[in-house]
């Protein structure tokens, strides 16, 4: 396939009441929500038009008409409209306060302010928000460079408060058809093992070891074993598949589908998302499969810090990090 090379550009848009940027180049095509937690809306194949992400059904529109400055979304998924989000915190402590599972996400549902930048081959977006309710200040660059079919995420999260930050960071990319459907390969990082997060909530107590399961081999909740490794087709009802991954030393994962011309490879910084937690659905209502580079195994903020597994900021201090999704063309 022949793609002329062409200049990088973005706009500014209105999508459903809420402010957005698009950047592309002549590969790819992504919408960033900078009025929505800077969600990336779409990831777009050009040349093909193929989107890459899943959206719900509803999707934006239970947010037309809504403030997000005066009335926030307490958690990133009410309502969820699929997407890629950044969960900043996903679980947090600090002093006497904690962000448990009803309020996770705060990053998601608020306004960022930004700034687009243009340079010679390239052209980025530059976010920045304090969150109202953690004490943490948040600045990410989205960033596309003329003849490359990849988007550059650069981000650097700061503790403004006098006291300890304890907290997970979580990407959530949730990947749809065409890209997922039952003949897509799934490539995990090379090393990981699974944790059956199910099993382990059942039983704290148990040596942490017995919750490791293979990648090719997992237990749902049913009892029913799934190779993480291939995609389920879409089925009435289906079933939901949660498994956080660890244990890798490269931040690499990717899907191919053998009747498309790429191969989408998600590559992200292991020492901040030392762990990849694997979600999938695939009934009637959402066909997915999600890839979220994360700090942390656990769900729990007590379990992160049990086995010294979440991000401590110290007042003050700073902790960078970068995810890239890019499309590779097999020769």
């Amino acid at each position: 396939m022949v793609i002329m090379r062409g200049a990088c550009e973005a706009s500014e848009e209105i999508i459903t009441g809420i402010q957005a940027v698009r950047l592309e180049n002549e590969w790819l095509k992504a919408v960033i929500l900078v009025g929505k937690g800077t969600d990336i809306w779409e990831l777009i194949y050009k040349p093909l038009n193929i989107s890459l992400l899943m959206r719900t059904g509803p999707g934006l529109e239970p947010l037309r008409g809504r403030d997000l400055r005066k009335d926030r979304l307490v958690h990133y998924a009410d309502p969820y409209p699929g997407g890629w989000q950044d969960i900043i915190p996903n679980r947090a402590r600090f002093g006497n306060r904690e962000v448990g599972h009803q309020r996770e996400g705060e990053s998601c549902g608020i306004p960022w302010d930004y700034e687009i930048k243009r340079q010679e081959g390239e052209i980025s977006l530059r976010c920045w928000v304090s969150l109202p309710y953690t004490p943490l200040s948040i600045e990410k660059t989205f960033r596309i460079r003329t003849g490359e079919p990849e988007l550059y995420i650069a981000e650097e999260i700061t503790n403004i408060s006098g006291e300890l930050v304890h907290f997970i960071w979580t990407h959530h990319p949730a990947f749809g058809s065409p890209l997922v459907d039952e003949g897509s390969q799934l490539l995990l990082p090379e090393g990981s093992r699974a944790f059956n997060m199910r099993r382990y909530e059942q039983n704290r107590e148990e040596p942490i070891e017995s919750f490791e399961e293979e990648t090719t081999s997992v237990t749902l909740a049913g009892g029913k074993r799934k190779n993480l490794l291939k995609v389920d087709a879409r089925e009435p009802g289906g079933e939901s598949c949660y498994m956080p991954l660890f244990g890798f030393t490269h931040g690499e994962a990717g899907i191919y589908n053998p009747n498309l011309p790429f191969l989408l490879r998600l590559q992200w910084d292991s020492d901040t998302f030392p762990c990849l937690r694997y979600w999938s659905q695939n009934d009637n209502d959402m066909y997915t499969v999600a890839l979220e580079p994360s700090s942390s195994r656990f769900s729990d903020i007590d379990d992160c810090l049990r086995y010294n597994n979440c991000i401590t900021l110290q007042p003050g201090e700073k902790r960078p990090a970068w995810v890239n999704v890019r499309l590779e063309h097999p020769e």
